[in-house]
């Protein structure tokens, strides 16, 4: 059930990136018609033309021959082996990928757990239902309260049908922070107080939580996403073991003198 994936967000230059407002070569303009998105151009080591393109989320390097007639897909090695083609799809294709993704989740609506100035920010999709949303909730309980995170929870109603009415008595109670505190506290006992009428902000925040989990590839709960050390965009899906759990929260729980 445990699912860790990397989005790059930093990245280190090897070739000196460029753009240029004359017409595309014609294998660049092909490619395009195929359906591959350029996302940047740049001059590799040897003064080759090189493109930066994108097709269906994945990111690949395109070289241009002398003729210009004719283009190489494909990564570009040094004499050392090393692939010099990864840092300039991460810079063109996946940093701007994943700095949209982490802005689309602050865009959404979220609650706020923890203190507003905690270092470290994770974000989580859980659904009312889901007893690993419990059980990380609990885990990262000692990050929280000693203010080194604020977790900012994304509800979304997905396991039972009656998800997003639990949902929605959470975010629309008179503090949701502490809503959702006690409920999960309660390991879901806690009886949540149904409101009278459904406020159609609240049910397209929902219904948005849920596009923005499935956009992100979040296909189970809990799914968190988090910036490690380097500033680079991750996601795990599913209760952490304890190693994932100190990356994700940022550093190891200190123990107690």
């Amino acid at each position: 059930m445990n699912k860790a994936h990397t989005l790059v967000l930093t990245f280190s230059l090897l070739v000196s990136a460029g753009t240029s407002a004359a017409p595309l070569p014609a294998p660049i303009t092909a490619l395009e018609k195929q359906g591959f998105e350029l996302k940047g151009e740049f001059t590799a080591p040897g003064g080759l033309p090189g493109y930066a393109m994108q097709f269906q989320g994945q990111g690949t390097t395109v070289y241009l021959t002398p003729d210009k007639q004719h283009a190489i897909m494909g990564n570009m090695v040094d004499a050392n082996g090393r692939n010099l083609s990864d840092d300039v799809v991460e810079k063109f294709v996946y940093a701007p990928m994943a700095k949209k993704m982490w802005d689309a989740l602050g865009s959404h609506r979220w609650i706020a757990v923890g203190e507003k100035e905690a270092p470290h920010i994770v974000y989580v999709f859980a659904d009312p239902y889901c007893p690993y949303c419990t059980a990380f909730w609990e885990q990262a309980q000692p990050w929280i309260t000693s203010g080194k995170v604020q977790l900012r929870v994304l509800l979304v109603g997905m396991l039972r049908p009656d998800s997003g009415q639990k949902a929605t008595g959470i975010l629309m109670s008179e503090n949701p922070s502490k809503t959702l505190a006690d409920y999960e506290n309660s390991k879901g006992k806690w009886v949540l107080s149904s409101p009278e009428k459904i406020s159609p902000a609240i049910e397209e925040a929902l219904k948005n939580n849920l596009a923005l989990m499935d956009e992100l590839g979040g296909n189970v709960t809990p799914a968190i996403y988090y910036l490690n050390a380097d500033g680079r965009l991750q996601q795990h899906q599913g209760k952490p073991d304890e190693a994932t759990l100190n990356t994700i929260m940022g550093e190891p729980q200190k123990s107690a003198d």
